[in-house]
């Protein structure tokens, strides 16, 4: 599938879903930041699509990344990100998140009550489960809960980590 065909507004995904739904076919959604796509979100999305038939990643919009991690962020702009999501093979969807950030870090609330996907996917340490459990309960929407786990072959990393190497890279440069 041609990787623009996986880049959906909230009004074609919740037809798409609709369909697939009437297919029999167990929705997934998962979201994230993914501002700097490392093997830790690869792994993290081979998981989620373990719990159905088709994988709907969530990405985070700028603005509320700007919010969540602070002035500097995001990297990589959101269409650049959504872009290397949806190119990915275990996904089949993507979307941006809504603007709003609830309690809990929920920046999707939207989302999950127009698609009602079978399956929300969580990191198993998201410091929002209790907010978001609430909201799949309310919603009839079956929570699952991944850890963040990394294969012996690969190292773990993640974004504010690559920054950090990055950052520190820049300073011994210009301290020369």
């Amino acid at each position: 599938m041609e990787i623009l065909n996986k880049i959906l507004d909230l009004k074609t995904l919740d037809y798409k879903i609709k369909n697939l739904k009437s297919q029999n076919k167990t929705i997934v959604f998962c979201t994230g930041c993914y501002d700097i796509l490392q093997p830790g979100h690869v792994i993290f999305f081979n998981q989620c699509r373990q719990f159905g038939d088709v994988l709907i990643v969530g990405v985070g919009r700028d603005s509320t990344i700007k919010e969540l991690k602070g002035e500097n962020r995001p990297v990589n702009p959101e269409n650049n990100r959504i872009f290397l999501i949806a190119s990915l093979e275990n996904v089949d969807y993507t979307v941006l998140n809504d603007k709003d950030i609830l309690p809990g870090k929920i920046d999707f609330a939207e989302i999950l009550k127009i698609i009602k996907p079978n399956v929300f996917v969580l990191n198993n340490d998201d410091l929002g489960i209790k907010e978001k459990s609430e909201l799949c309960e309310k919603l009839n929407i079956q929570l699952k809960l991944v850890s963040r786990t990394v294969p012996p072959y690969l190292k773990p990393t993640s974004s504010t980590e690559i920054l950090k190497i990055r950052n520190s890279s820049l300073k011994c440069l210009t301290n020369q």
